[in-house]
Order: structure tokens, then C-alpha cells, then sequence
């Protein structure tokens, strides 16, 4: 007995979307999988993403400096180290995580790296500018630099740090919001490394995924 082409042509369809459906099941399958792995780095991941308060700083021209200044910028943000020169350290640690991201020129591009530094500090200023132009120092009153370093979670600072106490760097995505930290033994490589895993998760670990 002969098939009639027409029901043959409607099963060929039904076998065809149903392998359609079975295929598409599975890499849905694999993708969730993939994309819901907790992703592990050195430092401290904050989840969910802490957001900042409004805060008004000041750059070395005496010109304001906002929360809205951090919005679409990556942001590696540390405070200078009273124990040493003006921001020696932190400035040297963070302008090394800036070039260790040289095979990733569109995240090196966004980073912006902050240096607050204490207000009542008279130690004379490094030259930034030639050190590195995408090094932003920023000053304060005690209230302001107290409030930051709160919204950051660091203990207040009722006395001069430990000269073995290094000052953490702190990472804030492009929405504004502090999503890791990265303690003071954790060499810039490994901080380079996972500010560049960190933006290549940025969909799933936006505002909307908290």
C-alpha cells in the first residue's frame, strides 16, 4: 500500500521539529548549566552588588568628583597608606593591574583607577599625570572619606594603621556598584586576571541579576 506524498511530507515535518525541539532542549540544558556556575576568583566577590551612597569628592584641580563620574566605567578604587608616601604603594599596585590588561584593550580602556587620599595629609603630591593619566586622585573632608570608606565595609578609622596593614583595592562595575574586593596579598596579576573575568560575567552579575 502506497503512502500518499502529503502525509508522508507532514511526517518528515513533525520528525523534523520534534529533532528541532530534543536539540535545542539540550544546548538549552548545557547553556544554563554553563552560565549558572558560581564564578570563582582570588578575591572577594560581593553578592549581591553593594550600591554606593552619593558622595561628592574632589580631584587635584579642586573640581567635583560624583557617583555619577563611576557610571560606565569599570573603577579599582584603594585609599593611600598614611604609613607610606603619598600613595606609593596603592598607586604602584594599581597602575601594574592597569597594564596587565593589555590583551584586553576595551576593559583597559574603561578602567578608571581612584586614589582616595587623606584630606589633612601635606605630604607633597606625586606627579599622576605623568605616572598615569587614567589615575584619578581624590580628596575629601574626614566626613566624606569616612562615609566611602563605610559604604565600602572598612572599619572606621579611629587611629593610624599598622605599617604591616596594607589597604585593599576595591572593584566598582559600570552601574555604580561595589561588586569586589581585592585583599592587600593578592598580586596584580591575579587582580588583572579577575577584573577580567569579573566584566566577561557583567550580564549576570548586573543590578537585574542581584
Amino acid at each position: 500500500m502506497q503512502v500518499p506524498r502529503g502525509i508522508l511530507a507532514r511526517l518528515a515535518l513533525a520528525v523534523a521539529a520534534i529533532g528541532l525541539f530534543l536539540v535545542g532542549y539540550y544546548w538549552g540544558n548545557q547553556y544554563q548549566r554553563a552560565t549558572s556556575t558560581p564564578l570563582a576568583i582570588e578575591g572577594v566577590l560581593i553578592r549581591p552588588a553593594r550600591p554606593l551612597p552619593e558622595f561628592t569628592l574632589r580631584d587635584t584641580a579642586g573640581q567635583p568628583f560624583t557617583t555619577e563620574h563611576l557610571v560606565g566605567h569599570w573603577t579599582l578604587l584603594s585609599f593611600d597608606d598614611p604609613n607610606q608616601a603619598l600613595g606609593q604603594p596603592a598607586v604602584t599596585r594599581m597602575i601594574e593591574i592597569h597594564n596587565r590588561l593589555a590583551d584586553n584593550p576595551d576593559l583597559q580602556e574603561r578602567l578608571l583607577l581612584v586614589l582616595a587620599t587623606q584630606p589633612e595629609d601635606s605630604t607633597p603630591a606625586l606627579d599622576f599625570d605623568r605616572l598615569s593619566p587614567v589615575l584619578r586622585p581624590l580628596s575629601g573632608t574626614a566626613g566624606e572619606m569616612q562615609r566611602l570608606r563605610t559604604a565600602l565595609g572598612m572599619p572606621v578609622q579611629a587611629t593610624t594603621p599598622a605599617a604591616d596593614q596594607a589597604i585593599p583595592c576595591y572593584l566598582i562595575g559600570p552601574s555604580g556598584r561595589l561588586l569586589a574586593l581585592f585583599p592587600s596579598a593578592q598580586t596584580p596579576a591575579s587582580i588583572a586576571s579577575d577584573l577580567a573575568a569579573i566584566a566577561a560575567h557583567d550580564e549576570t552579575l548586573s543590578p537585574d541579576h542581584d
